[in-house]
């Protein structure tokens, strides 16, 4: 099914930036991490591996730095002052160490230790930390200015928790990094109008079809109008799994997701049945190929293979995509990651070994040997 004609994918949401894309990412004795380079495509990007390997931390590492300054001139340097203020309070409020702690981050060892962090985005531009575990944090930069804009869409869905969640978490302490705030006043955009609008109902159209009307916000609280004779249904009345992709429809129909923005997506697949991970499958590919650069962490079979037969089979459309795998050598160890253009290049797979796995349990249950319970 092609939900988006070429042409219309090529122009889609054109707001006259300029493409930057997020290139490279090297890690230096942040979070679980001890030494990892990582080259992006301008794409689509699979994470995978085990829970605690790091996948998460390295998503809101990479947006921390660039979500702080997308709303910056693209003409004008940024201000060194103002770049370490605005990288310290962005990791204080996405990663939420105890007490604000910045050194907290800082890969854990024995004695003390130096974080450093530096990201590549568009043509050789470079921003960048060190931080340390008493705490300094001195700002490195390379020809930046503005960033590419940026969503992050945690694994919770925020849709149910719209309401007054903004006006809430600037006034109290909340139990919520600030990624679902950052979410939220994305989601209080209204809808687009004019051509571009127009190109992205093509692209949410068969979305709304799975979820069986349109995505409204009113009053505050975002409402499900259905098309099928009943009436608005709050979204909080929904199943998680279809809320997930009415916020999804309702970014891209106000124009957060853009051409030329990065989408940060952790565990697309959480609470969707199979049927509908294939359609946020084809999503989060026409978003692709539409411009969107995509950053996405899963730990589930189906989506992971549905995108790794596109890329394959160069399915249409053609979207530049890019596995990698997160793994620990020892439970406490570091975190080392590899990476290949198609996933079955990856030597490791935690999804596929354990599905293997469950293949095996059930091949010596159905030959009835050793009752099929040894792991």
């Amino acid at each position: 099914m092609i939900w988006v004609t070429r042409t219309e994918r090529e122009g889609l949401w054109d707001n006259g930036s300029i493409a930057m894309p997020v290139t490279r990412l090297e890690i230096k004795q942040f979070s679980a991490f001890g030494e990892v380079a990582l080259d992006f495509s301008p794409g689509l990007n699979v994470f995978i591996g085990e829970n605690a390997t790091g996948k998460s931390h390295l998503m809101k590492l990479a947006y921390a730095l660039i979500k702080p300054f997308e709303d910056a001139r693209a003409d004008t340097p940024i201000e060194p002052g103002r770049l370490i203020v605005k990288i310290k309070d962005k990791l204080a409020g996405v990663f939420q160490p105890e007490e604000g702690r910045l050194g907290r981050l800082v890969y854990r060892r024995v004695g003390k230790n130096t974080a450093k962090v530096s990201l590549g985005y568009g043509r050789n531009r470079e921003i960048g930390f060190t931080l340390t575990t008493a705490g300094p944090l001195a700002a490195t930069i390379r020809k930046a200015s503005s960033t590419p804009r940026s969503i992050f869409v945690p694994s919770r869905e925020a849709l149910a928790l719209y309401e007054g969640f903004i006006a809430a978490y600037e006034g109290r302490e909340l139990s919520f990094d600030e990624t679902y705030y950052d979410l939220c006043k994305a989601l209080s955009a209204t809808p687009l109008r004019g051509p571009r609008m127009k190109a992205a109902r093509r692209l949410v159209r068969p979305l709304e079809g799975v979820l069986g009307g349109k995505v409204v916000l009113s009053g505050g609280r975002f409402y499900l109008k259905s098309e099928a004779g009943m009436g608005t249904i709050e979204a909080h009345l929904l199943a998680e799994g279809y809320r997930k992709i009415a916020s999804i429809v309702h970014l891209i129909s106000n124009g957060s997701l853009m051409k030329n923005a990065v989408l940060f997506w952790d565990e697309p697949e959480a609470n969707l049945n199979p049927r509908l991970i294939t359609k946020v499958a084809q999503t989060l590919r026409f978003l692709a190929a539409a411009g969107v650069q995509i950053l996405m962490a899963t730990h589930d079979y189906l989506l992971s293979h549905e995108l790794a037969l596109a890329a394959e089979y160069g399915t249409d459309p053609s979207v530049a995509t890019r596995f990698f795998a997160f793994t620990r050598e020892q439970q406490s160890g570091a975190v080392r990651v590899t990476a290949a253009d198609h996933l079955a290049e990856l030597s490791d797979n935690p999804i596929l070994q354990e599905f293997a796995a469950h293949y095996d349990r059930e091949q010596r249950l159905f030959m009835g040997v050793d009752g099929g319970g040894r792991p």
